[in-house]
């Protein structure tokens, strides 16, 4: 089953209100060209055909592309024919048609939409509209594309074809893949404290210029150590079509500060680790996690079975939880997250936590996120909004006070979080559920919401995640997006 399929599995059927499901030809059909795997931030340019359906497309109807708010391509435009992301529309028998871009002109998380609309005319059923986006028929370069891989970028296709102001999505919306660059650096990431014969591991990746772990790497590498490592090849075969390797089973015997250097074949120092702490003194060790991250069930990209698997195995994380937005996590979607931090939790290795996004707006008390001990809790949504099925609505905690009072006899911990809806902890907090704040993430630094907790005596902690919406949970970077500080 594809990607889409899965998730569109999870989060719940297509509102394609009184149009029946074998009646498809009713909205017409699409077709892109060309399709296939497509590298970060290359250029390139895609005709994308729709045929009008069985009703037609009447005057002032129109046809609609939309594209999921993580995407960092930068605007579509349609004045300058010359210049990057040039988009343009015809339509088969002449009728003109008005083209307009918005960043938020649809329905979460398809905000961005590029709206093709007719104007004093209409299309008759086996008519087209061809858009081509990055139309290069004009010195255009093309159309620039994202920084960050995805899996199965879609051009999500809607139509209004009776003008009446409802668009409903066309069946099989095409997708490409994009797929990480060339190797632009190496990566030596060890843990921070061990203790003296504690074990541990070095996990080494290479990335392109824009963050992604690249498969396009292949070197001999030859590993130097400042300490005597147990366990650690003198030299490794890195091989083309690995995204990362790790190195299990590591140990020094003293204590000291180690770090590890990578060369490659010729001796060019292709990266140093982080220092490693290594102590006698120590009653603990440390690890290293990124608690907070949605992937394309929700308001992210990817699944959030690739999140987990990105958090351990190309990050080198010991601990990560998907945190979602309630609104968006339909009952489906919250057994799946539970049965995967189920599987993903590995003790010893990696550590996955349940949990969700209590979205609640401001005024109400603002995000907070939610970690459960163990599977199988209850999900105390902010609404509904997104979501079809009312059966739990009952459930919903509308308010933070609400919500700390529901989790008053839960196993449960929380965080206040400035995202989308900043948390208003002068509101509610309780102090035994709600033991930190997110003073830092992909959105920035918030000092300020550590000023007001001191201002209303309150004695939390501090932690910082990404909030990442491209699927890179630990190794988040800023792209050429909104988030523009790294996670």
């Amino acid at each position: 089953m594809s990607i889409r399929r899965v998730q569109r599995a999870l989060v719940g059927a297509v509102d394609t209100s009184a149009i029946p499901a074998d009646r498809a030809d009713l909205l017409g059909n699409v077709i892109l060209e060309p399709t296939g795997r497509f590298e970060v931030r290359n250029l390139a340019s895609f005709t994308l055909t729709y045929t009008v359906g069985a009703f037609g497309l009447d005057d002032t109807g129109a046809l609609r592309v939309a594209f999921r708010f993580p995407a960092d391509w930068g605007t579509l435009q349609t004045t300058d024919a010359t210049a990057v992301n040039y988009v343009s529309a015809q339509a088969s028998n002449g009728t003109r048609l008005g083209v307009e871009y918005d960043a938020w002109g649809n329905p979460r998380p398809w905000w961005k939409s590029l709206t093709i609309r007719v104007v004093h005319g209409c299309l008759a059923p086996g008519d087209t509209i061809t858009l081509r986006l990055g139309d290069r028929s004009g010195g255009s370069p093309g159309m620039k594309l994202q920084t960050f891989c995805e899996e199965a970028f879609e051009f999500r296709v809607l139509v209004d074809a009776c003008a009446t102001g409802h668009f409903v999505e066309v069946p099989d919306s095409p997708v490409i893949s994009i797929v990480p660059g060339p190797p632009h650096a190496w990566k030596a990431l060890l843990p921070t404290l061990r203790r003296v014969g504690e074990s541990f591991f070095l996990g080494l990746k290479a990335e392109d210029e824009w963050g992604n772990p690249t498969d396009q790497a292949d070197a001999e590498i030859g590993l130097e150590t400042n300490m005597l490592v147990e366990n650690l090849p003198q030299s490794i075969s890195y091989e083309r079509g690995m995204r990362a390797l790790r190195l299990e089973g590591l140990k020094v015997g003293e204590p000291g500060v180690l770090r590890v250097t990578a060369r490659s074949g010729d001796g060019t120092v292709l990266a140093v680790s982080n220092p490693l702490t290594v102590s006698d003194t120590s009653e603990h060790a440390s690890f290293w996690g990124d608690l907070h991250g949605q992937t394309g069930e929700t308001c992210g990209i990817n699944t959030a079975r690739s999140y987990f698997a990105f958090a351990r195995d190309l990050a080198f994380l010991d601990v990560s939880s998907h945190q979602g937005n309630d609104f968006q996590i339909n009952d489906a979607f919250w057994s799946h997250l539970n049965e995967l931090t189920a599987e993903f939790d590995e003790p010893g290795r990696f550590v996955a936590i349940p949990g969700y996004e209590w979205s609640g707006n401001t005024a109400v008390g603002g995000d907070r996120n939610i970690f459960f001990r163990s599977e199988g809790q209850m999900i105390r949504r902010s609404s509904h909004a997104l979501i079809a099925e009312h059966s739990d609505i009952d459930s919903d905690c509308r308010n933070a006070r609400m919500l700390f009072a529901a989790l008053q006899d839960e196993d449960v911990v929380a965080y206040a979080h400035v995202g989308g809806r900043y948390a208003d902890i002068a509101y509610a907090h309780d102090g035994l559920i709600e033991r930190s704040l997110e003073i830092h993430s992909a959105w920035g630094t918030f000092e300020w919401l550590m000023s007001d907790a001191f201002d209303l005596g309150y004695r939390p902690g501090v932690v910082c995640n990404s909030d990442g919406h491209k699927g890179r949970p630990g190794a988040s970077y800023p792209g050429a997006s909104m988030f523009g500080a790294y996670g």
